[in-house]
């Protein structure tokens, strides 16, 4: 005969939540490195690379009660909604919009002698193969894969780019050096030059382009066509006729204001499904507790 104290053990394992299985943990890592870690940081206590520009330190979510005093429907709300935080802007960051509109300027200038086809065979296997160690943007973001005992290089550091040349980066692609392991099951010699082409986009720029800009402008700066005919999308492109036409202070100019006009403020990731913000919540929750500190953070 069962006791009651087993019964009530009982009663309390079936209605608690499933625990989350190591992939979804694993695929709340990933979303979460590519969406949230600029601001909140790659370990999740609120120093990521963009937290220098805010006036208010972003959340630590290790120490904050955020994942408990909210349910997930509440937090996949908030995070998926249409309504932006406003954040604000220290005075110093106004420097960092004179280089984003150079860095932007750049980007978009050179988008109509892209090779197209071998770029996107090339993004195909660098999300696939490369982005674990260097990022979904070419700029590695601890904690790595087990075994990468040293951050691998920035691969959108212009200097970077500015000292390495096609050949050498399809070598380090297909055979490794300098601590670089070779991508395994190794890459032929087309999937190495394809795989270098998109890295060459790799940039403050680009990173600047996918994050403000590819929405409206398109991922190739076509403008409405295709697949954004239906949106309000510019009717313009980046091509050789738009710049032809256009002076480049101007093209400056009308960056600058863009960025200006730009509230700043927590995203709010509408692309992202419920489930995969779910996801994202599933792995923060599954870090380790960090001891207390005084910080005064509010919800984001």
């Amino acid at each position: 005969m069962i006791s009651s104290r087993a019964l009530v053990l009982l009663a309390l394992v079936l209605a608690a939540p499933p625990r989350p299985d190591a992939a979804r943990i694993e695929q709340g890592r990933a979303l979460y490195l590519a969406n949230c870690s600029r601001c909140h940081g790659p370990t999740a206590i609120g120093d990521g690379s963009e937290a220098p520009l805010f006036a208010e330190r972003p959340t630590d979510l290790r120490r904050s009660e955020v994942l408990g005093a909210y349910n997930d429907e509440t937090l996949v709300d908030r995070i998926r909604g249409t309504r932006q935080l406003h954040l604000e802007l220290r005075p110093e960051a106004v420097a960092h919009q004179a280089q984003d509109t150079e860095s932007l300027y750049r980007f978009v200038r050179g988008l109509p002698t892209v090779r197209w086809a071998a770029v996107e065979r090339g993004a195909l296997v660098f999300f696939e193969r490369c982005s674990p160690c260097h990022g979904v943007y070419g700029r590695p973001e601890p904690p790595f894969p087990p075994g990468v005992l040293h951050p691998p290089p920035d691969l959108s550091d212009p200097a970077f780019q500015a000292e390495t040349d096609r050949r050498s980066l399809a070598r380090l692609v297909r055979h490794g050096e300098r601590g670089m392991p070779a991508v395994v099951p190794r890459l032929s010699e087309r999937q190495a030059e394809d795989v270098q082409a998109f890295v060459r986009r790799l940039s403050p720029g680009f990173t600047l382009y996918d994050r403000l800009c590819s929405t409206c402008h398109g991922q190739r700066g076509e403008g409405a066509t295709g697949a954004l005919e239906e949106t309000r999308a510019p009717r313009f492109a980046f091509d050789a006729a738009y710049f032809r036409a256009h002076d480049p202070d101007r093209v400056r100019g009308k960056i600058w204001h863009m960025l200006e006009s730009a509230e700043p403020g927590m995203p709010h990731f509408a692309e992202l499904s419920a489930q995969q913000v779910k996801a994202i919540l599933d792995y923060l929750r599954s870090l380790p507790p960090l001891p207390p500190e005084a910080s005064g953070e509010s919800l984001p």
